[in-house]
């Protein structure tokens, strides 16, 4: 009959994974997404209006005491609601990876992806900088879909050096991996302006070769060589992935796949997974660091699907920065950039 639970007797009824299903982490970080881009959209253009981005090139200290004097709801505000936006990043990383190991076709997974992409692109265009095209930044769904074609690599990789024979050619990966890691820290390197890198380049560029080198010895040590051969694939494909990022300018950038690799590194432990990838963006700048509160829901996380509201999640990202571009309108602030 419709509506009875019909149970042989005996048999005790099946327990409740304790916890909140993926469906409640993605809304936490759907709300958390939601205030951090009120602050990004909304208030970043008041904070213009009132001469902020003029103020920062004058660096006249006293000017700038005054400044927040006089709008310290506006900036400390604003500064409170990016920075509970960083719990957002984070968690859909760490979905990310859980839809790929979940998803039954990733082809698709990833033309969804990408489809968002561009869909989203113009949405975020407005939002920001009140123009239609604009190509020097593009929209988060852009790093989330490099992240997964580097996750497609790494499992490529894996599956493929098991059954592959050995070949001196395997260690071609091994090295560009060394070679391009040493590269992408020297290029971050010289963005510390309290380091005078480029004066010492090669140098720099050497030390790091021979670091990460050491590093995989000591790895290869306890995996065997065709674990570090693996890994040296991984780290080419992984480094070739973040310059693309960052030069395409997407959302986070190359750290934006570091993050996210970071979290499938650590995938079988799901709060040490979110704290790598959290470790990661505060490494990028230490206003990430409320981004640690993301290990409160992955920690409730049971694992299961939860409801079924696979199309509203992709939608909601560019309904609800049009949503706020068309807020900034009414308030007057359309063409005004905030970034």
């Amino acid at each position: 009959m419709d509506g009875v639970e019909l149970r042989v007797p005996g048999d005790a009824p099946a327990a409740k994974k304790k916890g909140i299903s993926g469906s409640t982490v993605k809304i936490v970080a759907i709300i958390t997404m939601f205030i951090d881009h009120i602050g990004a959209v909304l208030l970043a253009r008041e904070l213009m209006v009132q001469g902020i981005r003029e103020l920062a090139a004058s660096n006249d200290a006293a000017k700038m005491i005054q400044w927040l004097t006089d709008h310290a709801a506006l900036y400390y505000g604003y500064t409170a609601i990016r920075a509970i936006g960083r719990v957002g990043f984070p968690i859909f990383c760490f979905l990310l990876v859980e839809g790929f190991h979940r998803t039954r076709d990733v082809k698709k997974y990833a033309m969804r992806m990408a489809l968002f992409a561009l869909i989203s692109e113009i949405p975020f265009n407005l939002a920001l900088t009140g123009k239609v095209m604009e190509f020097g930044y593009q929209n988060v769904y852009f790093t989330l879909f490099l992240g997964l074609f580097a996750l497609c690599a790494y499992d490529f990789f894996a599956k493929y050096r098991q059954s592959s024979p050995d070949s001196g050619l395997w260690m071609i990966p091994v090295v560009l991996g060394v070679v391009f890691t040493a590269m992408y820290g020297l290029i971050y390197v010289n963005t510390l302006v309290v380091i005078r890198a480029s004066e010492n380049s090669l140098l720099i560029l050497v030390v790091l070769c021979v670091i990460v080198s050491v590093c995989l010895g000591i790895y290869g040590r306890k995996r065997g060589i065709k674990r570090v051969q693996v890994v040296g694939a991984d780290m080419t494909v992984l480094i070739l992935i973040m310059f693309l990022a960052d030069f395409l300018r997407t959302d986070y950038g190359g750290i934006g796949v570091l993050t996210i690799t970071a979290i499938y590194v650590f995938r079988k432990n799901k709060k040490m997974a979110i704290t790598a990838g959290c470790a990661v963006l505060t490494i990028m700048s230490i206003a990430e660091i409320t981004s640690f509160f993301a290990l409160i829901p992955i920690a409730l996380y049971n694992g299961k699907r939860g409801l079924k509201m696979k199309y509203f999640f992709y939608v909601f990202y560019p309904a609800h920065l049009l949503l706020l571009y068309l807020i900034a309108l009414l308030l007057g602030l359309g063409t005004v950039a905030a970034v």
